[in-house]
Order: structure tokens, then C-alpha cells, then sequence
């Protein structure tokens, strides 16, 4: 059996990605539990769950750092083998700035004389390899 190495390619974060990366890292640091898998889908809003006893305090940070998460429902959750009761959450992050295309067409405009000079040359060389008279 051989050892196969691959390389992994990650992909470049949008900015609300990052922005959900780094509240997923501050809010596990304050006891929360993230339910979405990261990176963020562009749809999907940020949904975790808070422990009853530390809802407060959670609640009361986030305020301060001028997020507004939505309750959603009360649920039972496993925690060090026991089974307590938590609260769902959501914040809403702002979407991604649409990406701007560009569809300008690039290139040289191509002159009506040369174009006439172009089109002969083709029809002469068709005529030449079809052997065929001019109209």
C-alpha cells in the first residue's frame, strides 16, 4: 500500500465568512456551541446555542459588541453527560457586497476599410483553393 499525499487548497474567505469565523471563535470562548458548519453558506444566517445559566452574560456581550441575535427555541442539549437546557439563537450577518462585472469589450476597433480589405483577401483565397471564377 502507498502513502498518498495530497495537497489541499483553501479557499479565499469572503468578508462575512471571516466576520462569522472570528464571532464563532468569541462566542465558544464564552461557552456558546456554533451549530453551522463553517465557512459560513452565503444564505445561511449564524446559529448557536447558550446554556440557560450563561444566556445573560452571552446576551449581554453581544449587545455590547452591537449584534442582535434572534431567540429562536428552547431545547434540551447534552453537556458533560448530562442533559440541560439550552436556548437557539441567530444573528443575522450582513450579506457580501455583490461582485461588480465588467463588461466592457477591450480590443481595437476595427477600421470599415481594413475590414472591406480583410473580407476581399478571404474570398480570394476561397476562390484560389475552390477553383472556382469571381462572381
Amino acid at each position: 500500500m502507498r502513502l498518498r499525499l495530497f495537497t489541499v487548497h483553501q479557499m479565499a474567505l469572503s468578508e462575512r465568512q471571516q466576520t462569522a469565523e472570528r464571532l464563532m471563535r468569541w462566542l465558544q470562548g464564552m461557552g456558546a456551541f456554533v451549530t453551522n458548519p463553517m465557512p459560513l453558506n452565503p444564505g445561511q444566517q449564524l446559529c448557536f446555542d447558550v446554556l440557560n445559566p450563561d444566556r445573560e452574560h452571552v446576551l449581554e456581550e453581544l449587545r455590547k459588541q452591537n449584534w442582535e441575535p434572534r431567540t429562536g427555541v428552547v431545547a434540551m442539549r447534552y453537556h458533560h453527560d448530562e442533559l440541560v437546557p439550552c436556548t437557539q439563537f441567530e444573528i443575522a450577518l450582513p450579506s457580501d457586497q455583490p461582485v461588480t462585472q465588467d463588461r466592457t469589450i477591450r480590443g481595437d476597433v476595427v477600421d470599415p476599410a481594413k475590414r472591406a480589405a480583410e473580407k476581399a483577401s478571404i474570398e480570394e483565397w476561397h476562390r484560389s483553393i475552390s477553383g472556382r471564377k469571381g462572381k
